[in-house]
């Protein structure tokens, strides 16, 4: 074989590794944001945005809540709310009205008192997840079971805010 032909051969090689690994980090990050939300959904998103920022009620994130999902340091976040009550299971669909991309999805346990807060955007993008058991409330290491319960509580506020086949 030639020096040229294995210079070649080389050059390949180390280009194609490069490529691979790109591939492999690309992939690796689109894994830890996870898959995007298909384009109907973005937009029945944004609308239950919008309809709780004109029709929900006044409330407040408190300030431990508000820094653990960083949205304050140490202040309360304003938001408009839906809330919905279930037996002993209270839902809730905040948006910060200091910045409308910032919306928190909560679901209370009344007979624990446990909290489950998911932090996402107008997008519906999953960015955080807090939990609160026992009073003490942590940043969780998103897992897939957390994904699949977010796109559940996610989809119950789109069908009552944003139902298919609703006007725009």
């Amino acid at each position: 074989m030639s020096k040229l032909h294995r210079d070649r051969t080389s050059r390949f090689t180390v280009a194609v590794v490069f490529l691979l690994m790109v591939e492999m980090f690309a992939s690796a990050a689109r894994a830890q944001v996870g898959p995007s939300p298909n384009s109907q959904a973005r937009k029945r998103m944004a609308r239950a945005v919008d309809k709780t920022l004109q029709e929900g009620l006044h409330a407040k994130l408190p300030p431990h809540l508000s820094t653990l999902l960083g949205l304050s340091q140490e202040e309360e976040c304003q938001v408009t709310q839906g809330v919905v009550r279930t037996g002993k299971v209270v839902q809730g669909f905040d948006v910060s009205t200091a910045n409308k991309n910032d919306v928190v999805l909560i679901v209370v346990s009344e007979a624990t008192n446990d909290q489950t807060l998911y932090l996402t955007s107008k997008e519906g993008v999953l960015r955080k997840v807090v939990r609160v058991e026992e009073g003490m409330g942590r940043v969780q290491k998103i897992t897939g079971e957390d994904r699949k319960a977010f796109e559940k509580e996610k989809q119950f506020w789109l069908d009552r805010l944003a139902p298919l086949g609703a006007p725009k």
